[in-house]
């Protein structure tokens, strides 16, 4: 999950904990760190995110610029993105879907919203041919 705002990240904790989910959730905290930590994995050979939940609005590098950097590389671009931010906007909206963002989410305003959200797309990711069991 790339997301600047710690108080974000700490509920996403919260709410993976109390789901009791059997996935891996993973912190970055910009656009630039989340390409850095890709690339990493890249050079290492290690294993790749099965879903990145990527913040449209985060300082050095934003939500936008890391989607469309991972999608203009060639050995990140069938990694699956989904937009998860406060940003309703349909200029948002339209331009992560196609620039290949999987789908795009809206922060909701409560815990247990945000627990049915991740269930759901645990399920997501759990009945996907070709998808793992982590998300990071």
């Amino acid at each position: 999950m790339a997301d600047d705002d710690l108080d974000d990240q700490l509920i996403a904790s919260l709410a993976f904990k109390r789901l009791n989910l059997a996935h891996s959730l993973d912190f970055v905290n910009d656009g630039q760190e989340l390409l850095d930590h890709l690339n990493e994995q890249v050079r290492t050979k290690q294993r790749m995110p099965d879903l990145i939940l990527l913040d449209l609005n985060m300082p050095r590098k934003d939500g936008r610029m890391a989607l469309n950097e991972i999608k203009s590389n060639p050995q990140l671009l069938y990694l699956n993105v989904m937009i998860f931010s406060t940003s309703a906007s349909e200029t948002d909206i339209n331009h992560s879907l196609k620039n290949g963002a999987k789908r795009c989410i809206v922060k909701p305003a409560t815990f247990e919203e945000l627990m049915k959200i991740f269930r759901s797309i645990s399920e997501e990711v759990e009945n996907k041919p070709g998808w793992n069991y982590s998300i990071g």
